[in-house]
């Protein structure tokens, strides 16, 4: 390999390693109780990132999701169960929003996450902790 490409590789890995060292960066948030049970919460997802990336809920029961697109293109939100089945797949288009009702029914890690071809693994996920 001549200096010149061995110089651009190492650029290029050094920018993957920068945007995934800062994607997925963002803050922990205790969903809301709502006066008719349950709790509710508005994620963000942007680009390669949602926020917050890290959603507490007192007990199990229903969970509204407001998912707001701040990105100028599709994202996905999808929310798998303690055992990893899909429980919700949406897709909210740029600069919208969409509401998720899911009911959570037992204490434990929920993930959540973009199914958008390399978002998760650049950091396009989380997870709801629900009772503990």
């Amino acid at each position: 390999m001549r200096p010149d490409s061995k110089r651009w590789v190492f650029v290029i890995l050094a920018a993957i390693a920068t945007l995934v060292g800062c994607a997925g960066r963002g803050k922990v948030q205790t969903a809301a109780p709502m006066s008719s049970g349950g709790s509710i919460i508005t994620i963000e997802a942007g680009n390669y990132k949602f926020s917050p990336h890290e959603i507490r809920v007192a007990k199990p029961g229903l969970l509204a999701i407001e998912v707001k697109n701040v990105s100028g293109s599709e994202q996905n939100f999808t929310l798998k169960d303690l055992h990893g089945k899909i429980l919700k797949s949406v897709y909210p288009h740029p600069g919208g929003s969409v509401i998720v009702n899911v009911e959570l029914p037992e204490p434990g890690v929920y993930t959540f996450y973009c199914d958008k071809a390399f978002h998760s693994s650049l950091g396009m996920h989380g997870q709801i902790i629900v009772g503990r």
